[in-house]
């Protein structure tokens, strides 16, 4: 177990690291994503066994794991598919108004984390699967956060901006209480995730995100 999310972990890590920027408080937010992944990487962390629960959106799988990817992207990939099966899958949130749109066609994988088979309080690194055609909609959460875009050409939406297509290899950086949103094309949306800072903090959000005097609202958190 413990080599395929390492290894996932170094792969991750240099991606990060080679990947260029348009401003510098990205380039610095990577770097430090990087750096975690770097102290991981020293350390032994210790393994941990949690309930597993069925995860709908694991239907998808199939059509991820065996998907031609360029070059540059092959040995990332082949650590995030070697790591498939030793992250903890979950639906992460509890169905309800806000999640009944999307969550069937949801799954997080924690490898590294609070919550993962790797335990680790301060960071996660883990894998992410969106069904074709869903939306993931506006949220936020303390926590910063990455995603690296492994097939799928998603589109992403970052605060009062337009939808933006992302390319496979693609890095999306969140920082901490930004709104974000996700919609997938025709083929389900496969990605490395991670987390650093307040990464216990819940995820919130607004029926009009850009509307600051609306109350947050919380989704209740179900990966544990």
């Amino acid at each position: 177990m413990q080599n395929s999310l390492y290894s996932l972990a170094e792969h991750t890590r240099d991606h990060l690291r080679k990947t260029e920027f348009s401003s510098i408080v990205d380039y610095e937010l990577a770097q430090s994503f990087a750096n975690d992944l770097d102290w991981a990487l020293t350390a032994t962390l210790p393994e941990q066994m949690l309930i597993e629960r069925p995860v709908r959106g694991l239907y998808n799988a199939p059509l991820v794991l065996g998907k031609s990817v360029p070059d540059e992207l092959s040995e990332l990939y082949g650590a995030a598919r070697n790591a498939f099966g030793q992250v903890r899958w979950t639906e992460y949130y509890e169905e309800d108004a806000w999640s009944e749109s999307f969550i069937s066609s949801f799954a997080c994988g924690e490898g590294i984390g609070p919550d993962g088979r790797l335990h680790q309080g301060e960071m996660i690194l883990g894998l992410f699967l969106l069904g074709p055609n869903t939306y993931y909609p506006e949220h936020a959460h303390p926590a910063e956060e990455y995603y690296i875009a492994l097939t799928g050409n998603p589109e992403f939406k970052l605060g009062n901006n337009q939808f933006e297509l992302k390319n496979d290899g693609a890095v999306i950086l969140h920082h901490s209480n930004i709104s974000h949103a996700i919609r997938s094309s025709t083929e389900p949306f496969y990605a490395i995730y991670g987390w650093r800072g307040q990464v216990d903090a819940g995820t919130w959000y607004r029926d009009n995100m850009m509307e600051e005097a609306e109350f947050k609202k919380y989704p209740r958190i179900n990966k544990r």
